[in-house]
């Protein structure tokens, strides 16, 4: 089975490939924070079943970062000097949301979460909001950028 990134290295990669790729991992990483919202509007889970909720958050967010690298390397070649300030606006952004996220997780173990749900229950969802936050901005500023590229490679 080939994928995504398989298909991205061994194709002519575009802007309307990397869109797609966002879009749907986008899709991914709201969906699994979904569900570990739902989690922590109820009593405390078992810790296996919480552990698996924030494992699917963790995970969809870690290849929404991995797409991002290599998106921000495509338009870095692709999308020229217009883009550079909103590409490293975005890329600080994105390593302040990976501090807060390496903390919260260092400060929320399973341990930690079992002990305190009602802490926890608050911790992740101002860690949620600020994921949300990511992908809201990342939404405002590289599907434009895509959209405008894909625009352009239409019209060759």
């Amino acid at each position: 089975m080939t994928s995504h990134a398989d298909r991205a290295a061994n194709s002519d990669t575009t802007a309307a490939f990397w869109l797609s790729e966002l879009r749907d991992a986008h899709c991914k990483l709201l969906s699994a924070i979904e569900e570990l919202a739902e989690l922590t509007r109820g009593p405390a889970p078992d810790a296996q079943h919480i552990t698996d909720v924030r494992w699917r958050v963790s995970e969809a967010s870690l290849v929404r970062r991995l797409l991002w690298g290599r998106i921000h390397a495509y338009l870095s070649e692709q999308a020229g000097a217009d883009a550079e300030s909103e590409l490293r606006d975005l890329q600080e952004a994105d390593m302040r949301l990976i501090r807060a996220s390496t903390e919260h997780v260092a400060r929320w173990t399973a341990d930690a979460v079992i002990a305190d749900w009602p802490g926890y229950c608050r911790a992740s969802e101002v860690m949620r909001g600020k994921m949300v936050e990511g992908i809201e901005r990342e939404k405002r500023m590289l599907y434009p950028i895509l959209e405008r590229l894909q625009a352009g490679r239409q019209g060759d």
